[in-house]
């Protein structure tokens, strides 16, 4: 082999080995966290090639324990996923994968919290995205996910490391054209409106990754792992994307509260609180009703709109009608008024209807009168938000 061939053939395995995560892990065995009572639960997720040691930093700091004992976070369990992804030669897909990350989280007790978010870093965030379409119902729990470095259009690390090992997930990663995995992935996400409300948002590496143990520190390549645009793509744009100023690898490492990792988080959680599910009732009335003698006062589709608070994203459930305060009225028709539909406003449709006064003696005397009343039922999402939030 030539000198020219051995080189290239050496950078594109130590891209492989950059992609791998082929750098110091902690020795330490970290038991997996056992959920309480609390109303939400927070679930950290992996990459590829990583474990539950992934999320801990240089200095020995972990970040579901940093959490844990932060009060900002004080309304949440905290739990640590994780599937099975060895160093190379996997033979699992992603959909595998993501039963098993499935059925991992039904044993951690997951899917019983009323709501759930998840951290994810790289491949976890695919797992996560393909987990949710294949269980709508769990699902409907999930409130938000915040993804680092997922590559949500590929990296090319994946299609070169795929040369080298035959692990499927590589390809799924790839950013080859000929990869329709991601691609589909999104269009289902997006044309799914079990999922599609779930608020997604990114955090991105600024640094190149480069291995750390070894001969190999010497060549020093360097790699972006995943680009700003494939890390950023499909998120939410009320929130800008994150710069992350750390590798691939280093940047779910947060040495304290202050990094940029940790307070990303910090700040989508506050701003997507837990929330107390409450009903309310509230009235709307339209007053002065008339029917003269022998008249009718009829209406089958009256819109009677109800003030509602979008900041507790108030929703009607149900409502009823009533005529109250009535005075010289007769045959009501229907009885008692029907509300026949809710709009997509709130606002409910009324059909009513009632005839004035007969004549006494052959002389109409009075005018009858009523006030409609409709009761609205309100679903409402209360904030609760813990100390320092």
């Amino acid at each position: 082999m030539t000198t020219h061939r051995l080189r290239t053939t050496l950078s594109l395995v130590l891209v492989l080995v950059c992609f791998c995560l082929c750098v110091r892990r902690a020795p330490a065995q970290i038991t997996p966290l056992q959920p309480g009572k609390r109303a939400r639960v927070i679930v950290f997720v992996h990459g590829l090639h990583g474990d539950r040691t992934s999320w801990r930093a240089a200095n020995g700091t972990y970040w579901p324990d940093l959490m844990k004992a932060d009060p900002r976070f004080a309304y949440s369990d905290v739990v640590v996923a994780q599937y099975p992804s060895p160093p190379s030669g996997g033979k699992s897909s992603s959909l595998q994968l993501s039963e098993i990350l499935w059925a991992n989280l039904r044993q951690d007790h997951v899917w019983e919290h009323r709501e759930i978010v998840f951290v994810a870093h790289s491949l976890g965030g695919i797992l996560v995205e393909e987990m949710l379409l294949r269980h709508p119902t769990d699902a409907a729990r999930v409130k938000f996910i915040v993804s680092y470095g997922t590559p949500h259009e590929g990296s090319t690390v994946a299609r070169i490391a795929s040369f080298y090992d035959k692990d499927p997930l590589l390809n799924d990663l790839s950013d080859a054209g000929s990869n329709i995995f991601l691609s589909n992935l999104e269009s289902t996400w997006r044309g799914s409106p079990q999922v599609n409300g779930i608020h997604r948002f990114c955090a991105y590496e600024t640094e190149d990754t480069q291995p750390e143990d070894g001969w190999m520190r010497y060549l020093r390549p360097h790699t972006r792992v995943v680009s700003y645009f494939s890390a950023t793509y499909g998120c939410d744009v009320t929130t800008p994307p994150q710069a992350v100023h750390a590798d691939h690898i280093h940047m779910i490492k947060p040495a304290n509260r202050t990094d940029a990792a940790y307070d990303f988080f910090r700040r989508v959680y506050r701003d997507n609180p837990i929330t107390e599910h409450q009903t309310v009732t509230r009235e709307a009335v339209v007053a002065g009703l008339t029917a003269a003698c022998n008249q009718e006062n009829r209406n089958p589709d009256l819109h009677v709109p109800v003030a509602l608070d979008s900041t507790l994203h108030e929703k009607v459930r149900s409502a009823a009608a009533f005529l109250v305060d009535t005075v010289d009225i007769r045959d009501i028709d229907p009885n008692p008024p029907v509300v026949t539909r809710i709009g997509s406003d709130g606002a409910a449709h009324v059909s009513y209807g009632f005839k004035g006064p007969g004549k006494t003696v052959l002389v109409c005397v009075n005018t009858g009168r009523a006030t409609l009343k409709v009761e609205f039922t309100i679903d409402q999402e209360v904030p609760i938000r813990e100390p320092g939030n």
